[in-house]
């Protein structure tokens, strides 16, 4: 079975790698979690489908509760975590310089960066953001927080959820 190239942009030589979760759920229907797991190594945020804020012209964040510029989204992406070569953080926001970049306006340019720990656990952690970084609905301080699997993690009005490769077979399958 041919597997379609994922989407993706270079990046420092290392490519960022995304599936729609759907086409995911499509591609392994038939698979066990051993399989999955050894097929799509790592862990993974999912980018949750939901309102889009397109940035304003001159480009300034806006407040996460502002839904009078919300347009809807259809589709949740999953988006690997790996960090470019000789770094241990994947950094997200609106600017192009970021790892995953999502042009919502309710992000900063720099908004998170998601960062594997001396104990090889992943954390997330603001970038002093305008509308903050919320780790299972608390908002965070300037500590990081580890990141367990299933955990919702929300930028601005931008909704991620952290899985290893494990739970994100579970999330395919309808368990989450």
């Amino acid at each position: 079975m041919a597997e379609a190239a994922p989407s993706g942009r270079a990046r420092g030589g290392a490519i960022l790698k995304s599936y729609l979760v759907s086409w995911l759920r499509r591609q392994h229907a038939g698979t066990g979690v051993e399989a999955f797991a050894r097929e799509r190594p790592g862990e993974w945020i999912v980018w949750e489908a939901g309102p889009w804020r397109p940035p304003t012209p001159m480009k300034e964040t806006l407040h996460a509760d502002d839904l009078r510029v919300a347009w809807e989204s259809g589709e949740s992406l999953a988006i690997l975590l790996a960090p470019r070569p000789g770094r241990a953080e994947v950094r997200l926001g609106r600017a192009s310089d970021n790892d995953v970049v999502i042009d919502d306006a309710t992000l900063s340019r720099s908004h998170l960066a998601f960062v594997r720990d001396a104990a090889g656990r992943w954390t997330v952690r603001d970038l002093g953001s305008s509308n903050g970084t919320r780790v299972g609905g608390v908002r965070m301080g300037a500590a990081p927080a580890v990141l367990e699997a299933g955990t919702a993690v929300q930028a601005g009005a931008v909704r991620l959820t952290f899985y290893d490769a494990a739970g994100l077979y579970l999330r395919l399958k309808g368990a989450r």
